[in-house]
């Protein structure tokens, strides 16, 4: 979707399209190039701290506050004050053709945005990529809203001095994005997402990322495998399981399919037609499984009771377009930046 300032900063924003659910073409090396880096060493920190991003990361320092009544805790004080990082990357032109605001999904952070970014600013964009506060290089924190995320990015923009910004975001990253377009200001406990995300073990992880492509190349999987072991490894893993485990809350509390088919603003949906991703799937039963998480249908109906949507469908595609058919994602985020960008 499209963001501008006027909408998005203090109630305020000229909402021009949404990319929600990614999707790329090949682009840079060849076919065996794992998607992300591997990590130097079998231990990282929470911060991701000297693992390689595509492009300078800067930091902004930033006030965090998440309160909803479904957060039965407290966040500690120290958690209130947070850095944002950031990748904010020109385009190759001298005159950018409008700015891109690229966001993640839940298990994933800014880096895997690398090929996408290339072929924005090739083709004259200025490229914002935030790591969302709890995830990648950013703060962790043990509380987290769509509110509190949405306005760590009205932050981010209004510190760049960003009037305008095309929004595109990829699994949690397009819910928050949905909630940003509607200009906000369960079951299970946060402990179950803590003791979950703490238990795993490298093939468990590796199965779960895994499903999220129809694709099983271990360029694909591999390095984001390693990245949550070495993680895992690290003196502070703790903080990331509560940031995971407070994601999760967020994204069963925080829905955004109550809403998202009245929203005015200009959408492209990219979807991969065999993706099946849901918060929960291992507390569904399996007879109840087959119904659920068909992303490309939801959206599709979406956009049909939306009255400027289009909805695009990546055959055999899952969960990450814009890593596993980047050729279909490209030709079709650019056609929408050509009509919306500005």
């Amino acid at each position: 979707m499209a963001l501008g300032r006027r909408s998005v900063l203090g109630a305020t924003l000229a909402l021009g399209g949404l990319v929600v659910s990614g999707c790329h073409g090949v682009r840079g090396p060849g076919e065996a190039e794992p998607v992300v880096p591997w990590p130097a060493g079998d231990t990282l920190g929470i911060g991701l701290e000297g693992y390689p991003y595509p492009h300078h990361v800067q930091y902004l320092d930033l006030m965090h506050l998440a309160e909803a009544d479904w957060i039965g805790r407290s966040a500690p004080d120290w958690e209130r004050r947070v850095r944002l990082a950031y990748m904010d990357v020109a385009p190759e032109s001298a005159k950018a053709k409008g700015a891109v605001l690229l966001v993640h999904g839940k298990n994933f952070f800014g880096a895997y945005w690398a090929g996408v970014i290339e072929v924005l600013r090739r083709n004259g964009f200025r490229v914002i990529v935030p790591d969302l506060i709890g995830w990648g290089k950013s703060t962790k924190v043990s509380t987290l809203t769509a509110a509190s995320l949405v306005t760590h990015l009205r932050s981010l923009l209004d510190h760049l001095k960003v009037d305008s910004a095309v929004y595109v975001g990829h699994s949690t990253g397009g819910l928050v994005g949905m909630h940003m377009a509607r200009t906000l200001p369960g079951p299970l406990r946060h402990q179950d997402w803590a003791d979950d995300e703490r238990s795993m073990t490298a093939e468990q992880i590796r199965q779960y990322m895994a499903h999220y492509f129809v694709s099983k190349e271990p360029r694909l999987i591999e390095p984001f495998v390693a990245v949550r072991t070495a993680v895992g490894r690290g003196p502070e893993f703790e903080r990331w399981v509560q940031s995971s485990a407070a994601a999760s809350d967020m994204l069963l509390n925080e829905p955004a399919v109550d809403f998202v088919g009245s929203l005015p603003t200009p959408t492209l949906f990219v979807c991969g037609l065999s993706d099946r991703t849901y918060v929960g799937a291992k507390y569904t039963a399996p007879k109840d499984q087959a119904g659920k998480g068909n992303i490309a249908a939801m959206a599709k109906g979406f956009a049909a009771t939306m009255s400027n949507a289009r909805f695009v469908g990546v055959p055999n595609t899952g969960h990450v377009p814009h890593l596993e058919s980047p050729t279909a994602f490209d030709a079709t985020a650019l056609e929408f930046l050509a009509q919306h960008a500005q």
